[in-house]
């Protein structure tokens, strides 16, 4: 891939997939003589020994690939960046990363925040660069007025950071809702095995609040039956060797989570009766036409199969909307934020916190029912 810049000026820059011997994948720059950017394998090694998930380690290698791009027209060094450049490297992004396409302020923000990150860890190794280009630090003097004062100086601020809009991926849907949505998916598609296929994928996403990508790379040894005398049965989601395909990746934790002893048989019926088997891929969904029978499925056809539903009911919803339910419902009905941590695979529970915003409608239920408990002490 040759990104064009200012006319015939081409920057021969392009990532790499590679396979280390023990099997694990790994992404590198290189140029168009295939000479590798060390800079970027020696960064990346240590995020892949901070535990840092594949997924997350090909973005960054993107991002950074875009950054040595604009280095390589400036005919710049990493360590010569200074401040003043930055805003040459977000005119280049705005115009040219990323085939060009108009940015979001998010996407802005994950570029700068891997640029950072990058710089954060030659700046720690030391003798490479006076300071990170992209952040400044508060050199505010001990505060002692606090009680637990802190030294300022040590807390870094993004000096580029682009504010964002409020998201409004996390919305969560109301009971009658979600009961429309699984019965309208019949109007999806009129073939009875696809029916229940795209059934028992809404409830798996609803009743387990996992990711799209965990869903479709669950496998057929991923799912337990009760044990004698429990009423649930218990799905993993686990990284898999081979990878079937990148949507499968599990982004953070693997997890083994319990789900309802129905779920388990319905999971259980769909694999024994309906599936299709090509006797090459082990995920429990698969594909059920030619010429992909018995094949993985993949995040493209799921999004528009969930387009085609929201249209057809007129209930927006998402993959990621079912998960945001799943999170909202297990908080109100009173589970610690740990459990729902560990359950929706967070590596922190700040991740967590986004999925606890009871709507208003259900603030209203919970006063109704504090006004009945205190009404022998309301003022009259």
């Amino acid at each position: 891939m040759y990104l064009s810049i200012r006319g015939d000026n081409k920057v021969p820059l392009k990532v790499e997939k590679t396979q280390s011997d023990n099997g694990v994948e790994k992404f590198v720059i290189v140029d168009e003589n295939y000479n590798i950017i060390e800079e970027v394998v020696l960064f990346l090694n240590w995020l892949e020994k901070k535990g840092m998930s594949a997924g997350t380690l090909e973005t960054y290698c993107n991002d950074l690939k875009e950054f040595f791009s604009w280095l390589e027209i400036k005919e710049m060094k990493f360590y010569e960046v200074r401040k003043r450049d930055m805003l040459s490297w977000l005119e280049y992004l705005e115009t040219n990363a990323g085939k060009g396409k108009p940015k979001s302020a998010r996407t802005k923000n994950r570029y700068l925040a891997t640029i950072a990150s990058f710089y954060r860890y030659y700046e720690g190794l030391g003798g490479w660069i006076e300071s990170n280009p992209l952040t400044v630090k508060d050199n505010m003097k001990l505060n002692h007025y606090l009680n637990h004062p802190i030294r300022r100086k040590t807390l870094d601020f993004s000096f580029f950071r682009v504010k964002e809009p409020k998201s409004k991926n996390t919305r969560k849907l109301a009971r009658s809702q979600i009961e429309a949505l699984y019965e309208g998916i019949e109007q999806v598609q009129s073939e009875a095995d696809l029916v229940i296929r795209n059934k028992l994928m809404f409830r798996i996403l609803y009743e387990t609040g996992c990711r799209i990508g965990e869903c479709l790379g669950l496998r057929l040894n991923d799912y337990e039956y009760p044990k004698a005398g429990k009423n649930y049965g218990l799905l993993w989601f686990r990284t898999h060797s081979p990878l079937y395909h990148k949507d499968h990746r599990l982004k953070t934790l693997e997890r083994q989570i319990p789900v309802s002893d129905d779920l388990i048989y319905n999971i259980d019926e769909y694999v024994c009766n309906i599936r299709p088997d090509s006797g090459q891929f082990q995920t429990i969904l698969v594909n059920h036409r030619r010429p992909n029978e018995g094949k993985y499925m993949t995040r493209g056809p799921v999004n528009t199969f969930f387009n085609d539903l929201s249209r057809l009911v007129e209930i927006e919803c998402t993959p990621h909307w079912l998960r945001h339910t799943h999170g909202t419902e297990l908080k109100e009905a009173g589970f610690d934020s740990v459990y729902i941590q560990h359950r929706l695979g967070h590596s922190s529970i700040n991740s967590t916190a986004k999925y606890m915003h009871p709507d208003l409608e259900t603030q209203g239920i919970a006063y109704e029912k504090f006004q009945k408990q205190r009404r022998s002490a309301l003022l009259q």
